[in-house]
């Protein structure tokens, strides 16, 4: 399979969670190779002022509202781009998140839904775009993950699971479809600064970006670079990433240790209890 398959001038990427942060600079990446990028997300009104911003700089994109959480939503949007772009070459299931909130204060159904947006929606909307890319030859699929499994990141127990699920998901699907022209990849991400959850949380807890947090602009790098040099995984944060990774995998207690010494479990609880203020007041 060649890169230029599925990467460049009359191809179509389908970008998740492009409504703002790190989708919106995904889009404009892959948009920056050739690519026609249709956006998706949940907010109509989002999605419109992204693809004009994108457009206004040269982009080929367009759009298509989708809550990809709704039962059928995955394979409908699969069709829809199906029919206006004769197939999906690139896949990038980027959309997730994390109320960020104490697993025993949250009913098992929003834990559910944790599950649902970040493992179940990719799930569901590879399946959907698999057989329109195994009938032409060609596609492939790149899954956004995060080291939150791995390192034990305090109070984020249904989303680290799913991260993980979506590592191992990833892996055998590469494997099972690769020989017939659809690879897979899968992006583990550690800290990012600059957009997305992890901008969010610095901005809640007053800190300031930290030499272990890589900028945002890096993750729509890395997308290409998965695609382009076709790479099974890649770990991006700053320093030996990958190494990181494995030391975690053979020393899990390290990652709750270095957790507390690093005070993320005490800014987790801090940032938890200032949302906490905040909805309690709103209500």
């Amino acid at each position: 399979m060649s890169t230029s398959d599925v990467l460049g001038p009359g191809c179509t990427a389908l970008v998740t969670g492009a409504s703002r942060g790190i989708g919106a600079l995904i889009a404009g990446q892959i948009a920056h190779e050739g690519s026609h990028v249709v956006l998706t997300g949940r907010s109509a009104a989002d999605l419109e002022a992204v693809t004009a911003e994108l457009a206004a700089a040269g982009a080929d994109v367009s759009f298509i509202p989708a809550d990809l959480t709704e039962p059928g939503a995955a394979q409908a949007l699969a069709e829809t781009v199906e029919r206006q772009r004769d197939g999906i070459d690139l896949l990038v299931n980027n959309a997730g998140g994390d109320p960020l909130r104490e697993f025993r204060t949250m009913t098992i159904e929003e834990n559910l839904r944790i599950l649902q947006l970040n493992l179940i929606a990719p799930v569901a909307l590879s399946h959907a775009a698999l057989g329109g890319m195994l009938r032409r030859g060609r596609g492939h699929i790149v899954n956004i993950s995060a080291m939150a499994g791995r390192v034990s990141f305090p109070y984020t127990e249904a989303y680290a699971a799913a991260k993980d699920g979506l590592i191992g998901f990833t892996r055998v699907l590469r494997s099972d479809y690769r020989a017939r022209g659809v690879s897979a990849s899968v992006l583990i991400l550690g800290a990012i600064c600059g957009a997305s959850q992890g901008q969010r949380m610095l901005d809640e807890s007053g800190m300031k970006a930290s030499g272990f947090m890589a900028p945002a602009e890096s993750v729509a790098h890395a997308v290409v670079k998965a695609v382009t040099k076709d790479r099974a995984e890649l770990v991006v944060m700053p320093g030996p990433g990958r190494l990181l990774r494995a030391v975690m995998d053979y020393f899990p207690a390290l990652g709750p240790t270095l957790n507390r010494a690093a005070g993320a479990t005490t800014t987790m609880l801090k940032i938890i209890e200032l949302r906490e203020e905040k909805s309690d007041a709103a209500a």
